[in-house]
C-alpha cells in the first residue's frame, strides 16, 4: 500500500507543475522589427545654384512690386512712313498736279520720363519735306520731285492717359505734342523747260511753253505736330511703342513758280507751296539705361 501511494504522488508532481506554469508571451514587448527602405535624395551641393535660380527672380519680383519708378532715362529709336503734300493755286486748265506722297522716315531720340506720367524727348529726325510737279503728257505724265535737305530736330513733350496704377510699369497710351526745326537747304533746287504744239489746222499752230524754277528755302522752318502713342513694357529695360501723328507746317520749305505761256504770251501762272503738313505712322524701340525708385506708401 505504501508503494503505491507513493507511485501516485511521483506521477502528479509534474502534472501539478505544469498546471502552475506561467506563459509570458515575449513578442508583445519586443519592438518591430527594423524595415531598411531605400530612399534617394537630392545632394545639396550639386542644387545650390538651381535653388539660387528659382528664389532670385522671386526676390527680385517682390522688391519692384515694393517700389515706384520716378524717373527713367532712354534712348530710343523709330521708324515709319510720313506722307506730306504741297498746296497747288492754279492747276493751268488740269494740265498740272501735285500728288501727295509718302515715304520712310526714321529717327534717333534721347527721352526723359518723371512719374510714368510726363515726358520729354529730343533727337534727330530724317524725314525730308517733299514738292511734286505731275504734267499732263499723254498716257504717262511727266513727274518732278524736290525735297529739302531732309533732317529735323524735334522736340516732344507726352502726358499719359488713363489710371497709372494699373500700369506703374510704363505700359499704356500717350498724348503727345511737339515742334521741328527744319534746316532746308541754301537756296535754288531746279528748274525745267517744257515745249509742245497745239495743231488748229493745216495753217494754224501754237506754240506752248511751261516753265517752273523751285526754290528751297534758305531759312528755317518749322513743324508743329499733335499725336497719340501707345508703349508696352517688354522686360525691365526695353519698351516698344506704336504713334500716329499728325504734322503742320509753319512756314513754306519749297516753292515752285510756273509759267505757261501760248506764242510766247504768258496766259496764265501758278505756285506750289510745300511746309511738310501730313501724317505718320511708326514703332519705335526705347532702351531704358537709367531709373530711379522710391518706396511705395502703405496703403491705408
Amino acid at each position: 500500500m505504501r508503494h503505491i501511494s507513493l507511485l501516485f504522488f511521483l506521477i502528479g508532481l509534474p502534472i501539478f507543475t505544469w498546471a502552475q506554469e506561467v506563459v509570458i508571451d515575449t513578442n508583445y514587448y519586443a519592438p518591430p522589427p527594423v524595415v531598411h527602405r531605400p530612399v534617394l535624395m537630392a545632394d545639396p551641393d550639386q542644387n545650390t545654384n538651381h535653388h539660387r535660380h528659382n528664389k532670385h527672380p522671386d526676390s527680385r519680383r517682390d522688391l519692384l512690386d515694393q517700389l515706384n519708378e520716378v524717373q527713367t532715362w532712354y534712348v530710343g529709336a523709330e521708324s515709319g512712313f510720313r506722307s506730306d503734300g504741297s498746296i497747288l493755286s492754279n492747276s493751268l486748265g488740269q494740265l498740272v498736279s501735285n500728288p501727295t506722297l509718302t515715304k520712310f522716315v526714321w529717327g534717333v531720340l534721347l527721352g526723359y520720363t518723371y512719374r510714368n506720367a510726363w515726358t520729354i524727348e529730343a533727337g534727330y529726325t530724317h524725314a525730308p519735306i517733299h514738292l511734286n510737279i505731275s504734267i499732263v503728257n499723254g498716257s504717262t505724265p511727266l513727274v518732278f520731285n524736290y525735297q529739302n535737305s531732309g533732317y529735323g530736330i524735334p522736340v516732344r513733350v507726352k502726358r499719359r492717359i488713363g489710371s497709372r496704377n494699373r500700369v506703374a510699369n510704363g505700359t499704356g497710351f500717350w498724348i503727345t505734342g511737339g515742334a521741328w526745326l527744319t534746316p532746308n537747304g541754301d537756296g535754288q533746287k531746279g528748274s525745267f523747260h517744257l515745249i509742245g504744239y497745239n495743231y488748229h489746222g493745216r495753217n494754224q499752230t501754237d506754240t506752248l511753253r511751261l516753265t517752273n524754277t523751285t526754290t528751297v528755302s534758305n531759312r528755317i522752318t518749322g513743324i508743329a505736330e499733335l499725336g497719340i502713342d501707345y508703349a508696352a513694357r517688354l522686360s525691365p529695360y526695353l519698351e516698344l511703342g506704336f504713334y500716329v501723328r499728325k504734322y503742320w507746317g509753319l512756314g513754306n520749305a519749297l516753292r515752285s513758280d510756273l509759267v505757261y505761256t501760248v506764242n510766247n504770251r504768258a496766259q496764265q501762272q501758278a505756285t506750289i507751296r510745300a511746309d511738310g503738313s501730313g501724317w505718320g505712322l511708326g514703332l519705335s524701340l526705347r532702351y531704358i539705361y537709367g531709373k530711379q525708385h522710391e518706396m511705395k506708401k502703405p496703403q491705408s
